[in-house]
């Protein structure tokens, strides 16, 4: 968390052009505590709240919450997906997945009428109500990593408009654990998922492939963030084993001991528009690495400890942080609007 330091990041956010920083006592975010970030394609800054589904578009904070008891009973927004068309998925502690909708067909309008469509156990294919991931791969299927397995909701080009869900357990499949926590998708369409108890699996949509802490150079079970940079090399964030690299073939490890990475528990990871990694850690906050020098960054010169749960990377190149102290922006070149 960044307990204890929202109050001095405020005081002197605009003297430093590289940082900037939303909570609660300097705009209208209804919560410091950002579990998931998301960018959409018209550049607006979507973040999951303890209290909520937020949006900014650089000036303005929307809140889209529950808008009757029958609807979003668990506001806390685990994961946030945006998908080709626009539409925003998001995924709860507790209440399953929903999808955002507009009736009047207006989402720009922040006063706009909206709608959430809520898929739970009682109502979908779903088959746990806490939602760690969506992730939505080439053919526009969504991957779902439950606590109680992976579900696939199939893009509805069957015929006849319904959608299609398959589920997939440790039981059933070839899914290591059946807790997923975090999945991506490779250029090939390659699956790759991330298990809390089982390590690394690959699915192509036939075979499965486990890479574990047995049967490979994998340092922990325990996966919470992945990413894959721009020469398909996949990026392992591991629960207490640091940071894995993973190109297909061979494994590389960076921890507290080989590297100077400060904390082996990597709690979110992004790859920039120059492929180079940004980390964030539970205890370290924020730090990046470019294949050959890491840096680690002290938000506004501070030393303090602070936990970074979320990244994504705007078009402007600025890194948007998750926090316990609200959303921190960063930008080595200087925040650019």
């Amino acid at each position: 968390m960044l307990t204890g330091l929202a109050f001095g990041l405020v005081s002197i956010a605009g003297q430093l052009a590289k940082w900037r920083v939303y909570n609660t006592e300097n705009s209208d975010l209804p919560h410091n505590y950002i579990l998931s970030l998301a960018k959409d394609h018209k550049g607006k800054i979507w973040m999951g709240t303890n209290f909520g589904l937020v949006k900014f578009d650089g000036k303005n904070f929307t809140k889209y919450d529950k808008q009757s008891k029958k609807e979003i009973q668990y506001t806390t927004v685990r994961s946030i997906t945006v998908d080709s068309s626009n539409t925003v998925w998001t995924g709860s502690w507790g209440d399953g997945m929903a999808q955002l909708t507009f009736p009047n067909g207006d989402p720009d309008n922040p006063a706009a009428r909206f709608k959430w469509v809520n898929y739970r156990e009682n109502n979908s294919g779903i088959t746990h109500n806490t939602v760690k991931t969506i992730c939505i791969d080439k053919k526009r299927n969504k991957w779902i990593g439950t606590e109680e397995g992976l579900v696939l909701m199939g893009n509805g080009n069957w015929g006849d408009g319904s959608v299609k869900w398959k589920t997939y357990h440790a039981y059933d499949s070839g899914l290591p654990h059946d807790a997923v926590h975090h999945v991506v998708v490779d250029r090939f369409n390659n699956k790759w998922i991330g298990t809390f108890g089982g390590g690394l699996a690959k699915f192509d949509g036939t075979n499965w492939t486990v890479y574990d802490i047995k049967n490979s150079n994998l340092t922990d079970n325990y996966i919470v963030s992945l990413a894959i940079d721009k020469r398909q090399v996949l990026w392992i964030g591991t629960y207490s084993g640091a940071l894995c690299r993973f190109d297909g073939t061979n494994w590389k490890v960076y921890n507290t001991s080989n590297s100077e990475i400060h904390d082996n528990l990597i709690y979110s990871l992004a790859v920039d528009t120059k492929n180079k990694l940004w980390l964030g850690s539970m205890n370290a906050g924020l730090a990046s690495f470019d294949g050959t020098n890491w840096k680690s960054y002290y938000i506004l010169g501070t030393s303090s400890p602070y936990t970074v749960s979320s990244i994504i990377i705007d078009d402007q190149n600025n890194k948007w942080l998750g926090t316990g102290g609200g959303v921190v922006v960063y930008n080595e070149n200087g925040i650019k609007e």
